[in-house]
């Protein structure tokens, strides 16, 4: 759309519409998952405010629509921590108070645009509040997040909510058969495990390992189900060898498990892993439902272990005591 990769052309068509309008808004939230390029449709947005043909903007010709497309319009401004930092503080927002104040150089509008405002701290929030309530008539802001709650509610309140949702299976088939037209193949597993979302597809088919663990992982599933104490030390070694995988091990099986319990629900059209169903279809017949929604929660709980830097050894003994 106008040169920009967006998956919800009707929502940023009425978006771009405001701007023909002069209806635009001072503050907005862009929220949506990664993936949904949700970046993107903010740099569209932001070439709308800034293009010199407010009537038919972004034009795509102007000078500032050439400079939005390669990110150097001096008045479009990327807001992001500092290279050594993980956060935005109160001390960058004051520093950014001081550059809203300066009028654009060429445009009408000049935008900032948070790439992740789920990195400004509540001080920060705090120090900029002022801004946001009263700012200059030609200042914009985007502020992107996946979770707008992660915003205090004195953000929430003066600023317009854009949600961006998950995209139809439609719009994913259409994305990877033209991106991807090698993956025919995996086209049906691909749409369901991406739920919608096609950077996660970008993801998968660019990562030459996925295949190999999720298979692997599938293997090792039933070392993770058995009751045979040896199994531990199984599962112990498996996640041993791939400790930069184990993260993703654990969403492999608990996305399994889900499906073995549809399976068993007599929903085989809702399974994710539908290339994988005869294997599934075995473990559905050794094991009941009760024990998989047991299993299900401990590989949850193995995550969160995980996230808090457990030991792969603890959490595999973890895993084993199927009893507890």
């Amino acid at each position: 759309m106008y040169g920009y990769e967006t998956f919800h052309e009707d929502l940023m068509k009425n978006l771009i519409e405001s701007v023909h309008n002069g209806a635009s808004s001072h503050a907005y939230i862009f929220e949506g998952e990664k993936g949904l390029g949700v970046l993107n449709s903010a740099r569209l947005f932001a070439a709308a405010l800034t293009c010199k043909n407010t009537g038919v903007a972004p034009c795509g010709s102007c000078q500032n629509c050439v400079e939005s497309k390669a990110d150097t319009n001096p008045d479009i401004i990327y807001v992001r921590p500092k290279a050594d930092k993980k956060s935005i503080g109160a001390k960058d927002m004051r520093k950014l108070e001081e550059d809203v104040a300066v009028k654009p150089f060429n445009s009408k509008h000049k935008v900032y645009i948070f790439e992740d405002a789920s990195l400004l701290t509540e001080e920060a929030q705090n120090t900029f509040l002022k801004t946001f309530e009263e700012p200059p008539e030609y200042a914009v802001f985007i502020l992107i997040t996946e979770n707008s709650t992660s915003l205090l509610q004195t953000i929430l309140s003066r600023f317009t909510l854009v949600h961006f949702p998950s995209v139809s299976d439609a719009i994913m088939e259409n994305y990877i058969s033209e991106k991807y037209p090698k993956e025919q193949e995996r086209l049906p597993f691909l749409i369901k495990y991406c739920a919608g979302v096609p950077g996660v597809a970008d993801n998968i088919i660019n990562d030459e390992n996925f295949e190999t663990v999720r298979t692997s992982s599938l293997k090792k599933l039933f070392s993770v189900l058995s009751t045979d104490r040896s199994s531990a030390f199984v599962v112990q070694k498996y996640l041993d060898e791939n400790k930069d995988k184990a993260e993703n091990i654990f969403v492999f099986w608990l996305a399994y498990l889900r499906d073995i319990i549809l399976m068993q629900s007599q929903a085989p059209n809702m399974i994710i892993n539908i290339d994988k169903k005869d294997t599934l279809r075995q473990l559905a017949a050794k094991y009941d439902t009760d024990y998989l929604m047991n299993m299900s929660k401990r590989v949850i709980k193995a995550k969160n272990m995980l996230a808090r830097y457990v030991s792969l050894k603890a959490i595999s003994l973890w895993l084993s005591l199927k009893s507890a």
